[in-house]
């Protein structure tokens, strides 16, 4: 193989790393998401592994850093054209639960790690989203924008982890969120 198209593999066995994991999570929890799992399940040597993850902590975090990336992206094209405000935020909640459903795996992982080294980047990513309601809030009339932003992202973490377990959108909790919004 040359140096080419082993570069160009690169991204594509990542990608089949993470897959296999997300996969692998969905089925059996954080517990399953061991390496010798991981490559296994992906079809790839050990050694492969280590080329693109320094240890299982990077790779906890590097799928859920792939997870908020297509959180974003949703997000950024679901609200782009929408004026700031309370349906602009909703549509940005939905999305989040949509992405959560379609990311079932990753979803899993981040409601069973609590207190691990992958915590503090989670919860960094979390943040990064909530301060993206924070122009909506103000645009609606709310004081204490930042206390109310992490109140609603907890709600809908929660509405998140109840869909999760139903393993379906909760249409009564999402007007309830709508709702709540004034929208």
């Amino acid at each position: 193989m040359t140096e080419e198209s082993h570069a160009s593999g690169a991204p594509q066995t990542r990608e089949a790393l993470l897959d296999a994991g997300a996969a692998l999570a969905e089925r059996h929890g954080l517990s399953g998401v061991s390496v010798n799992m991981v490559v296994a399940s992906a079809g790839v040597a050990k050694g492969t592994f280590y080329v693109h993850f320094k240890d299982r902590s990077a790779f906890i975090d590097a799928m859920h850093a792939r997870f908020h990336a297509r959180v974003e992206a949703a997000v950024a094209g679901a609200v782009a054209g929408l004026p700031r405000g309370a349906e602009r935020l909703f549509r940005a909640f939905e999305v989040y639960l949509d992405v959560s459903l379609q990311n079932r795996g990753v979803k899993a992982l981040s409601l069973e790690v609590r207190s691990s080294p992958e915590q503090d980047a989670m919860t960094a990513r979390r943040e990064r989203l909530v301060e993206g309601g924070f122009a909506d809030l103000e645009a609606m009339g709310w004081e204490d924008i930042e206390a109310a932003a992490q109140l609603l992202g907890a709600m809908t973490r929660e509405i998140s982890a109840l869909e999760f377990d139903a393993g379906r959108p909760l249409p009564a909790s999402r007007r309830a969120l709508k709702r709540l919004l004034g929208t």
